[in-house]
């Protein structure tokens, strides 16, 4: 198939990652993989936080609104979740 169909690479900037790409370009960076860095073996949650400043923002907003989720589901008030 690949001698069919021409396949083409993204710019770095399309799909950042830090065991491959350089600091500087992160700025640029359009999309970052988490991905495992094999020489660090650091856990991507744990290297979210390091590498995306505002990850920990986005994970406090994401859990209150699971809590609330919960909450609501509770007291069985979960219509709006439901699409209902």
């Amino acid at each position: 198939m690949i001698h069919q169909v021409p396949i083409k690479s993204l710019p770095q900037e399309w799909l950042w990652c830090e065991t491959w790409c350089d600091d500087a370009s992160k700025q640029k960076a359009k999309t970052i993989d988490l991905c495992n860095n094999p020489q660090t073996k650091e856990p991507k949650l744990q290297a979210a936080v390091r590498i995306v400043a505002e990850w920990s923002n986005y994970d406090q907003e994401i859990k209150g609104i699971y809590n609330n989720f919960l909450e609501e589901k509770e007291r069985g008030t979960t219509d709006s979740y439901q699409g209902k």
